[in-house]
Parts: structure tokens; sequence; C-alpha cells
């Protein structure tokens, strides 16, 4: 039987899997992100199709993750790995939900 800590877990390796890609993506046309404790975040704006932040926590918060983001450029993104965040005040809106 799957447990919550083992789901749980999975998630957050999948989160990091998906920043880390983010990471080689963005690193292979010049443009490098960081790593933080709660969310990998690239201060320019990322190849189309890719999130300027992924989160690697459940606990980020909108604050933590925006800071480190230009949020005015078009097509800013950040992908919640936990959906956790509500993003509309800071004029985001869910694209899709997925599990």
């Amino acid at each position: 039987m799957i447990t919550a800590t083992d789901r749980h877990a999975w998630v957050r390796t999948a989160a990091r899997n998906n920043a880390e890609w983010c990471e080689a993506m963005c690193r292979a046309h010049g443009l490098p992100g960081a790593f933080g404790d709660r969310a990998w975040t690239s201060e320019w704006r990322t190849p189309p199709l890719y999130p300027d932040a992924v989160t690697l926590a459940a606990d980020a918060t909108a604050w933590e993750v925006l800071a480190d983001i230009d949020t005015r450029a078009p097509g800013c993104s950040v992908k919640d790995s936990f959906a956790s965040m509500d993003l509309a005040r800071d004029g985001f809106e869910v694209l899709f939900e997925a599990e």
C-alpha cells in the first residue's frame, strides 16, 4: 500500500526532477536559474512553454516564488508542483491541473 508519506516523497522528487529539467533547458539558452529550498526560479523569461518558477516544497509561499522572477514579462508562469498556492491576486490564473 502506498502511504501519504510515500506519495509526498514522490511528488517532491518529481518536482525536483522537473525543476532540474527546466534549469538544463534554460542554461542551454544562456539563462541559468537558481535553486532555493522552496523553489527553482529564473530571473529572466524562460524559453517558450517553460515556467519561470517551479515549487519544490508544498509550503512555498507566493512571496518566496514571485520575488525572484520577472512577473511583468508577458508569458510569465509558475509551476506549482503541489497545487498549494493561490496566485490569483498576483495576476496569475490556473492554466491546467494534472496528476
